[in-house]
């Protein structure tokens, strides 16, 4: 029979919307964790009671840049890549990166800013801390491979809401309707209602979520007019200085310290990183960044620059001067900017960052409410659609639900744990934290694969709900720290991230106890009545 518009919509909708269904709700999940990356940050660096870093005068500074130099000069002379990242609140140690080639990692070493010796693994609680989550949310930790499978599914989730919108033609009365208690029906309103009340939003976040990345998307005119090298065209953009290609000609980078301290005398700032550019080489340069003020931007849709002096790193040539507060770039680049502003919240301060919060788990649990009904529907009335695979089918996709959803959620609050649980001198800290928290969401795969699906969710909606409820009960343990203490001292950062935990496990336990009644309803309607007639007899 030919099918109508609104009902090919709703084959697209459903389809389309469970393969993708589970990336998504990653995306959204941890995106809008990343909201208050930087309060996830300060609690898992324990910086609540480490107290302010004193100010560096301008011979501290210089003297701490030449001491990284040195470092960088033992340790990678011939690096294609240097960066000195100056002690701030955030992160008291002196850093140093660098990158060997362009195809190779980034290193990264905390030097003390003193005496330039190397900090030994247990100076301090190393952590991406809230960082990860806004890694995963864009390029799930796998570089620009995630990045176009984020990007698949965010055209995905596009012609979903779209193909909703279709298929809702009661998209109003929706709004206003929710029937609890009544099993599919109730899954359906309920991602009805998440889904109208947040519309607006979820077009706008996924949205600018692809805008932001359309030099990788959308490279052919890149490609076409300069050859693919992307630095060159965003130095064009930009109207900065254009790169300047390797020589393969050895030269001794000059003095940093110097340059640094006529980089702050151009751009009248204290400088927060050092970068060189091909050290070692004729063509090298280095780049002063002014130290990047929070606060004045927190109201600004275009960011404007913290202040740049680029010299050349040979002889010490002035080459470029961008001043504070200044913005380059013209029309493009301020739509650019504007959809990141939006995106990642970077204005309006703590309520605006609230709201997106509250509409980002409210987009990510309507995500989840689909994937749910998809199999309450089928556990009533299974088609034949993979034939006599069907089963196998939707045994996998029931798995694939409880994994991504609560196993999610649970090496999500997992990974607070794991940051107070690893020894502070394990060795690249951050990087086994991220490797830890990975562990634990595949070990939710095989423990919704090895559970009944009912059991499954049961017991990491439990876990889940035990490691909110004890998460202040572990910083007090591990740190000496503890929830009342952060609020007598004003710490809304370390109070804030422990009252979520809080909320959230309150949540668990709510949603937790509605599955158990749930499962004692299934089981007293399924329960076989006794035999008339054996009753009657008393046999």
């Amino acid at each position: 029979m030919k099918q109508t518009f609104r009902q090919s919509m709703s084959w697209l909708h459903t389809w389309g919307g469970l393969w993708f269904t589970w990336i998504l709700f990653a995306t959204f999940l941890t995106g809008t964790l990343g909201v208050f990356d930087d309060p996830i940050s300060h609690w898992m660096r324990d910086k609540g009671r480490a107290g302010e870093v004193p100010a560096m005068s301008a011979e501290e500074r210089a003297r701490a840049v030449t001491l990284a130099q040195d470092y960088l000069v033992r340790q990678a002379p011939r690096a294609e890549f240097w960066s000195i990242g100056l002690p701030d609140e955030d992160q008291p140690a002196l850093r140093v990166f660098w990158r060997e080639t362009e195809a190779s990692p980034f290193q990264k070493r905390n030097l003390d800013p003193a005496s330039g010796s190397q900090l030994k693994p247990g100076s301090a609680r190393e952590s991406e801390g809230g960082h990860h989550f806004v890694h995963m949310h864009f390029e799930l930790h796998a570089g620009t491979a995630g990045i176009w499978i984020v990007g698949a599914a965010t055209m995905a989730m596009l012609v979903t809401l779209v193909s909703g919108i279709v298929v809702h033609k009661k998209i109003f009365t929706d709004f206003f309707t929710f029937r609890p208690g009544k099993g599919q029906r109730s899954w359906l309103d309920g991602h009805n209602v998440l889904a109208v009340l947040t519309l607006p939003f979820l077009f706008m976040i996924t949205y600018t979520g692809l805008i932001i990345f359309w030099a990788t998307y959308m490279p052919a005119g890149i490609a076409a007019r300069y050859d693919g090298d992307e630095e060159r065209y965003f130095s064009a953009l930009t109207d900065g200085p254009p790169p300047r290609p390797r020589q393969f000609v050895e030269a001794t980078v000059a003095p940093l310290a110097p340059l640094m301290l006529r980089g702050e005398a151009a751009i009248a700032r204290e400088t927060g990183f050092v970068v060189v550019e091909h050290p070692g080489d004729r063509s090298a340069s280095v780049r002063i960044f002014g130290r990047f003020d929070a606060e004045a931007e927190s109201d600004r849709l275009v960011g404007r620059s913290s202040g740049t002096a680029l010299f050349d790193a040979i002889s010490g040539e002035v080459i470029d001067v961008q001043q504070p507060n200044s913005v380059r770039g013209g029309t493009v680049l301020a739509v650019q900017q504007t959809m990141n502003a939006l995106h990642f919240v970077r204005f309006g301060a703590y309520p605006l960052k609230w709201l997106y919060f509250l509409s980002g788990m409210a987009g990510a649990a309507m995500l989840a409410a689909g994937a749910i009904l998809f199999m309450v529907k089928r556990r009533k009335n299974a088609g034949n659609e993979f034939g006599s695979a069907t089963a196998g089918v939707y045994r996998v996709v029931e798995v694939l639900n409880v994994a991504a959803i609560g196993g999610l959620l649970l090496a999500c609050i997992a990974y607070f744990w794991i940051n107070r649980l690893l020894p502070l001198e394990v060795a690249e800290r951050a990087t086994r934290e991220i490797q830890l928290f990975f562990a634990v969401w595949l070990a939710t795969l095989a423990h919704a694969a090895w559970r009944t699906p009912h059991r499954a969710w049961c017991e990491q909606l439990a876990a889940s709900a035990f490691l909110c409820l004890a998460l202040p009960l572990l910083n007090l343990l591990s740190t000496g720290d503890w929830l009342v203490a952060a609020l007598a001292r004003g710490d809304g950062e370390t109070a804030g991230v422990e009252l979520t935990a809080l909320a959230f496990g309150l949540l668990f336990v709510a949603a937790l106890r509605q599955l158990w009644r749930r499962a004692a309803t299934a089981d007293a309607r399924d329960k076989p009545l006794p035999d008339a007639t054996a009753t009657a007899t008393g046999g």
